[in-house]
């Protein structure tokens, strides 16, 4: 799948301030990768706002599914 350049920079923000955060630093509950694909999935169903994009990214630390439509089904 490609993305535009607008909206590859989004995940790309996303990703960076998750793993910059001490939740991530702490939790250890997901790998940088894991998130990374969490992130892609959640694009690849159509989501583009970065709060949201990160409060997911988050949700998947805390050991929730995190609203991904894949992983809800």
């Amino acid at each position: 799948m490609s993305y535009e350049a607008a909206t590859i920079a989004t995940l790309r923000r996303a990703l960076d301030e998750v793993i910059h955060d001490s939740r991530f630093r702490h939790r250890k509950s997901a790998s940088a990768l894991e998130i990374a694909e969490h992130l892609l999935a959640l694009a690849a169903a159509g989501e583009r706002d970065l709060e949201r994009l990160k409060a997911s990214a988050f949700g998947k630390l805390a050991g929730n599914a995190g609203r991904v439509p894949s992983e809800a089904a």
